[in-house]
């Protein structure tokens, strides 16, 4: 959760601004969407299992908050963590 473009930047020794004009022009996003993207894949699994709150697996893989989640779930997967979880759960049709 604590994750910061400076402490990237400091991790790989690496100027800030060259971090994120990488990221922004080899992979196309900012550095906010594209840890969003790799939490939200580490969350869906966790979603799919079932075990847990959708808030204790937002707060697991690094969001603060559960409206943050879910915005940048939906705005990644289309719908929202627990739409998801309904149809991850939902038993295949013959």
């Amino acid at each position: 959760p604590n994750l910061s473009l400076r402490k990237l930047s400091t991790r790989v020794q690496s100027p800030q601004n060259l971090v994120s004009q990488t990221l922004n022009t080899r992979l196309e996003t900012t550095f906010f969407d594209y840890v969003a993207r790799w939490r939200i894949e580490a969350a869906k699994p966790m979603i799919e299992e079932g075990k847990l709150s959708i808030h204790d697996i937002a707060l697991q893989v690094g969001f603060n908050t559960r409206s943050t989640f879910y915005k940048a779930f939906k705005n990644e997967t289309g719908m929202t963590p627990t739409a998801y979880r309904r149809a991850m759960t939902r038993p295949p049709t013959p």
